[in-house]
């Protein structure tokens, strides 16, 4: 029985040489690439470009506009919308 499972062992990976080679690895197919989505290529391309030199925005209008952003997070949130349309703001 063990002459039987060394023999197997023995040619098991000889015959691995026996069989067609293939052009691509292991297996005759090559796998396709998927296209990249239009947004991913944009954001990509943006990734690669570096920072800008200059922002678009200015300072004082970044500052102005965090500001307001930090004041709607102070108020509380109104129990209805009409509240908060009519309120004393």
């Amino acid at each position: 029985m063990k002459s039987v499972v060394m023999l197997c062992l023995i040619l098991w990976p000889l015959s691995a040489f026996s069989q067609e080679r293939f052009e691509y690895g292991v297996s005759n197919s090559i796998v396709a690439i998927e296209p990249v989505p239009e947004a991913r290529a944009i954001l990509n391309r943006q990734a690669k470009s570096g920072a800008p030199e200059k922002s678009e925005l200015s300072v004082q209008a970044y500052v102005d506009s965090q500001e307001r952003i930090a004041d709607t997070f102070r108020r509380p949130i109104p129990d209805r919308i009409a509240e908060f349309a009519h309120g004393d703001d």
